[in-house]
């Protein structure tokens, strides 16, 4: 047993007898400890000062962390079967690929945690909060009741029949987890993003699902009594072909586990025409030549994908995200596109700070003859050759657009926004304008 092991083991005895308020006994403090690989199966930690600690790959079974403060501690791929984090100070933590099977959270904080504060690209001042993470942990049968999870990461986490009942999930990202038979009773999941979960006998009675993200979700497998779901974006109806909802599922684990699992969907020339393909994710989907004329596409997500040479003939896209995708050549031929985002979209690294760079939606040469364009945002695309006649484009957002050869005398143009390409310049404008 090496020095750092026996150092530690001391502390923890006298922890013990400080928890049981026996002489001699002083509450454990360890901030910034490496721990790692340590072997703690059993042990009280029960309120001990443990912020910003190292327990990654340790063996933690049935420890009692309850009130403890692991502000920022890492427990990756930590064992921690039957573990106790009951109103346990967790912002920030991460729990990334850590075994978490029948542990309690209860009460717990897993909010986001202070990290930094960085430069912008423009100058200014921004505080980094570090958000807690499960991301791909092994989490069945745990109870994380009245838990404050809001803005968490769990997502590709296995949750199977685990107790969030009372839960605070706000602005959670729960993408492509299993949520087979858990309970999320009176949960609160505003603004979360559930894309491509497996709801197979969830409860999500009376949970609060307002303005949640919900695409490739069947819903129809989950209990939904008194969930409220307004302003959600989910698919309300009609089925899909088997082979394209394995597409769907496999595309989804592809983005959230960005590229090392499942496939990225490539539908190019299929035909998908007059299929309900609402609220589905297409992001970065290769789709050439694809068939989608009468498709219904509500909310439907493009953003970075390759559309060139699709058909969409009167399809129902309002709400739909193709910000940043290919679309050269696209037939949008009598499409109604409402409040459409077709325009440019800001860049972001890989630590998800801006760069200040766009990326340029690709309309050239693509056809909205007839189209209902009413409030779409096409701002800084590039719209060489468009054809827009008869095209309905009151109040859309042509600003940064090069409308030089572009015809607009045909269409109803009331109220578009339009605007100097070089006036852009330097601005900083949000992801999506919808």
């Amino acid at each position: 047993m090496d020095a750092r092991t026996l150092a530690f083991l001391k502390k923890a005895r006298e922890h013990a007898m400080f928890v049981k308020g026996k002489p001699g006994g002083a509450r454990l403090t360890a901030k910034i400890a490496d721990l790692s690989h340590m072997s703690l199966k059993g042990f009280d930690l029960q309120s001990a000062v443990l912020t910003k600690s190292d327990f990654s790959d340790a063996l933690l079974e049935e420890v009692n962390f309850s009130q403890a403060d692991l502000f920022g501690a890492n427990l990756s791929r930590a064992s921690l079967t039957g573990s106790r984090f009951r109103r346990a100070d967790l912002r920030g933590a991460n729990f990334y690929k850590a075994y978490l099977r029948g542990a309690d959270f209860t009460g717990a904080d897993l909010r986001p945690g202070q990290v930094v504060t960085i430069k912008t690209p423009a100058g200014a001042e921004e505080v980094v909060k570090n958000r807690a993470s499960l991301k791909d942990a092994q989490v069945e049968g745990t109870c994380f009741a009245d838990a404050d999870l809001s803005h968490a990461d769990l997502s590709l986490s296995a949750v199977t029949q685990s107790d969030f009942s009372g839960a605070n999930l706000y602005a959670a990202n729960l993408s492509c987890a299993d949520l087979r038979e858990a309970n999320f009773a009176g949960a609160k999941l505003k603004k979360a993003v559930l894309s491509g979960v497996s709801l197979d006998r969830c409860c999500l009675r009376g949970a609060d699902l307002r303005d949640a993200v919900l695409r490739n979700v069947d819903l129809s497998r989950a209990e939904l009594d008194d969930a409220n779901l307004e302003g959600a974006v989910y698919r309300r109806s009609g089925e899909i072909p088997p082979e394209i909802a394995v597409a769907l599922r496999e595309h989804a684990l592809w983005i959230s586990s960005g590229g090392a699992q499942g496939e990225r969907a490539d539908l190019s020339g299929q035909d998908l025409s007059m299929l309900d393909l609402s609220a589905c994710d297409f992001n970065g989907a290769i789709l050439r030549d694809v068939k989608l004329n009468g498709a219904d596409l509500t909310h439907a997500y493009f953003a970075f994908a390759d559309l060139r040479g699709a058909s969409l003939r009167s399809a129902r896209m309002d709400l739909a995200i193709l910000c940043g995708a290919n679309m050269e050549g696209v037939n949008f031929q009598a499409a109604s596109a409402c409040g459409a985002d077709l325009g440019d979209v800001e860049l972001f690294g890989q630590d998800g700070a801006a760069t200040g760079r766009r990326w340029s939606a690709k309309l050239s040469g693509a056809s909205f003859r007839n189209a209902d364009l009413r409030g779409a945002r096409l701002q800084g695309a590039a719209l060489s050759g468009a054809d827009f006649k008869g095209a309905n484009l009151a109040s859309a957002d042509l600003r940064s657009c090069d409308l030089g050869e572009i015809d607009l005398s045909e269409s109803g143009a009331q109220g578009v926004l339009r605007g100097d390409p070089a006036a852009r310049n330097g601005e900083n404008m949000p992801l999506l304008v919808v």
